[in-house]
């Protein structure tokens, strides 16, 4: 996943953005934007495991393919 940081200059503050796809998070400054963005980052590419499904009917299901 690509996640990327951009800062925002407006009349009223200086905004940072965190973007990842079409999701965009406001961060007032760039140290909270790199912190989110590190452990954001970290956490979507940690290996994950899919659940388990222990049903009857899908047992049927898959045995029917």
């Amino acid at each position: 996943m690509d996640i990327s940081i951009e800062k925002i200059n407006s009349r009223q503050a200086e905004l940072w953005v965190v973007s990842a796809g079409t999701l965009r998070l406001h961060f007032k400054d760039q140290r909270s934007a790199m912190e989110f963005s590190s452990k954001w980052k970290e956490r979507v590419e940690s290996p994950h495991s899919l659940p388990v499904i222990e049903s009857e009917t899908f047992a049927r299901a898959t045995t029917l393919n």
